[in-house]
């Protein structure tokens, strides 16, 4: 296993290790200490409880906030506004106010949903937008790689699309038309609908789904 993961003499004990079990090998992973999480929600209640409706996708905020309890951390959770207790749909809170530490509230230009947008319903899923038509990419090394993806996409299949290039497989599968013949993935957690693009990848416009991010 390559010396145990280590790249360089800096690094002494092993980050992995080769272990049998009832004579099968596995390679295991020793936990290590997180110390801080730093995660975003929409709304904090009185009693710490986050809600993620606002959100393009939870990504991975329960297990994170989990993880860093469990290793003796702090959480920190960056919310739109602070709401009186009880006042939350319990089905959109994913991060209870037993793992939280601290609530900061931020402002608008600092809580923004993407990078280029304050919010948009549409990838939250608390609206649904009639007719998607993402604007054409220009052509580029990046769209033909996109291009030849496409060209192996077929019928009602899931296709799972992660960050960078592969992007460009949604945007041309759109163009032609055929991106509603599949079900396209991100890894950020969309399921469904047309995963949106440049610096808003990672959500999806008119989602079937908005699970966690996969792990």
């Amino acid at each position: 296993i390559n010396g145990g993961g280590k790249v360089n003499d800096i690094t002494k004990e092993d980050i992995i290790e080769l272990v049998n079990i009832k004579g099968q090998d596995y390679l295991f992973y020793p936990a290590f200490p997180i110390h801080v999480a730093m995660i975003r929600g929409t709304y904090a209640d009185e009693s710490g409880n986050i809600s993620f409706e606002k959100e393009v996708s939870p990504l991975e905020g329960t297990s994170v906030c989990q993880a860093v309890k469990n290793s003796g951390g702090i959480v920190i959770v960056q919310v739109e506004r602070v709401v009186k207790a009880g006042t939350l749909d319990p089905r959109l809170v994913k991060v209870p106010g037993i793992y939280v530490d601290y609530v900061v509230v931020a402002d608008s230009a600092d809580h923004q949903q993407t990078l280029d947008c304050e919010y948009d319903p549409t990838l939250s899923g608390e609206k649904r937008m009639p007719d998607v038509a993402p604007e054409p990419l220009p052509l580029s090394a990046k769209k033909i790689i996109g291009r030849r993806g496409a060209m192996e996409l077929e019928k009602d299949v899931a296709v799972n699309l992660g960050v960078g290039a592969p992007e460009y497989v949604a945007s041309v599968a759109n163009e032609e038309g055929i991106g509603d013949f599949m079900t396209l993935t991100v890894e950020g957690g969309a399921v469904g609908g047309v995963p949106a693009g440049g610096i808003r990848f990672g959500s999806a416009y008119n989602a079937d789904a908005l699970l966690d991010q996969g792990y």
